[in-house]
């Protein structure tokens, strides 16, 4: 299955000349930018497409369509989001980079002219250092689940448990289908008879992440 990534251009065409040179590797999806659409609006739009990676065009203002540039698609996007991977693309570094808060996310357009395969392998190293995260946590708290089932957790282990929790929970912070059930100190120490709960909860955890 290919990765699914997200092109915020406010130039239709753009989005599709993008679209045909990274078809063969990605689902690229561009987005109904009207004149004058909200900054929440957009972000919205974005949040429910469920992508694995999201460009953003740099320079958004200069047609008069948008009143904001990429650089703060991408900080807002980060405020619901953090770690999820984001890329600007730029016709000029130097336009964006005095704008952009991680210079590293920034990449010239022409990269996919002159050496798209360097291009792909980018895209597809951050869509995996982001799973691979994502997956590293939700390993440990099934191993914990299991180990608490079977014969308990230390106090430390609890802590563990807790805070990888915390931690996949902080990933989306738009995120409301998930309570904060397992985050108990009493339930805890009594997973033997929540676990079926635990495993919903976790699930829930990683559900828009999962493909």
């Amino acid at each position: 299955m290919k990765y699914k990534i997200g092109y915020i251009d406010e130039d239709p065409k753009q989005v599709e000349r993008y679209e045909r040179k990274l078809r063969d590797q990605f689902d690229v999806i561009g987005y109904d930018i009207e004149k004058g659409m909200p900054l929440e609006v957009l972000i919205k739009k974005v949040y429910d497409s469920n992508i694995d990676l999201l460009m953003v065009d740099y320079l958004m203002v200069d047609k008069g369509i948008l009143t904001y540039n990429g650089d703060e698609v991408v900080r807002k996007y980060e405020e619901i989001k953090p770690r999820f991977p984001l890329l600007i693309f730029t016709n000029e570094e130097a336009q964006a980079f005095p704008q952009v808060d991680n210079p590293n996310i920034i990449y010239e357009k022409s990269i996919v002219q002159n050496d798209i395969n360097r291009f792909v392998e980018i895209i597809n190293k951050n869509i995996n250092v982001y799973k691979g995260y994502i997956k590293k946590r939700k390993d440990a708290i099934n191993n914990l689940l299991e180990k608490a089932e079977k014969e308990g957790l230390t106090s430390i282990e609890k802590h563990t448990l807790l805070e990888n929790q915390v931690e996949l929970k902080n990933l989306d912070k738009w995120s409301n289908e998930v309570p904060y059930q397992l985050l108990d100190e009493i339930k805890l120490d009594d997973l033997s008879k929540t676990r079926k709960e635990a495993e919903e909860y976790l699930e829930s955890l990683i559900r828009k992440s999962k493909k």
